[in-house]
């Protein structure tokens, strides 16, 4: 029987010695490896061997082995995404604004093993050096159209992404726009599904980077 604790995760690195590395030292720790594979696109193609997390390198994309992470695919997955990227790289904050974990190359299994735990109780990590080359690349830089699915939000939905990103949870939700915590919760769900978010937070983040609602 399977460990509560234990995840299955898919590995993607251009280089074999990392995707050893990692494969070895997750398994050590009591998870299961599905799968590994040079670049993301040959996970994609095995349906990521039923992983629950994608360990995905991008520090390193070269030899033609590009990772393509586009935002939309991401949250299309189905899955968590723990990103290993070199520091300095401008596309973190992307990354952690579309709901993916990023860690630096060198992390080690114990804190890719963390990340993943909290990216399924729907949180984001990343180092502190990384968070603050995140802010300050997205400080500077141009927010983004009009996320996917917006444009199908109901006004009532809209109203209710309004409220999420003020903090509010179901029940106060309800009570500030008169209906009750379940009606809430369904369009908090419809929220979350028409704009191909993998969470609440990660569709109010979305909201923000677009500058939909104010924080």
């Amino acid at each position: 029987m399977r460990e509560p604790d234990m995840l299955r995760f898919a590995i993607a690195s251009n280089s074999s010695m990392v995707r050893a590395g990692l494969a070895d030292g997750l398994a050590a720790l009591g998870h299961d490896v599905a799968l590994a594979a040079a670049g993301i696109a040959e996970l994609r193609e095995a349906g990521f061997g039923g992983a629950e997390v994608a360990v995905v390198d991008v520090a390193d994309e070269g030899d033609g082995h590009e990772t393509s992470l586009d935002a939309d695919l991401l949250a299309g997955e189905g899955l968590r995404f723990v990103l290993l990227a070199a520091e300095a790289d401008e596309r973190i904050g992307e990354w952690l604004i579309d709901g993916c974990a990023v860690l630096p190359r060198s992390a080690r299994p114990e804190a890719i093993a963390a990340a993943a735990q909290a990216l399924l109780a729907g949180l984001v990590a990343t180092p502190p050096g990384f968070a603050a080359e995140a802010l300050r690349y997205e400080r500077v830089g141009e927010r983004r159209a009009t996320p996917a699915g917006f444009d199908a939000l109901t006004r009532r939905e809209r109203q209710v992404l309004v409220a999420m990103s003020n903090g509010l949870g179901n029940r106060e939700i309800g009570g500030a726009l008169g209906i009750s915590a379940h009606t809430a919760k369904f369009h908090v769900a419809q929220i979350i599904a028409k704009m191909q978010a993998q969470s609440r937070g990660h569709a109010v983040a979305k909201a923000l980077r677009a500058g939909i609602v104010d924080a």
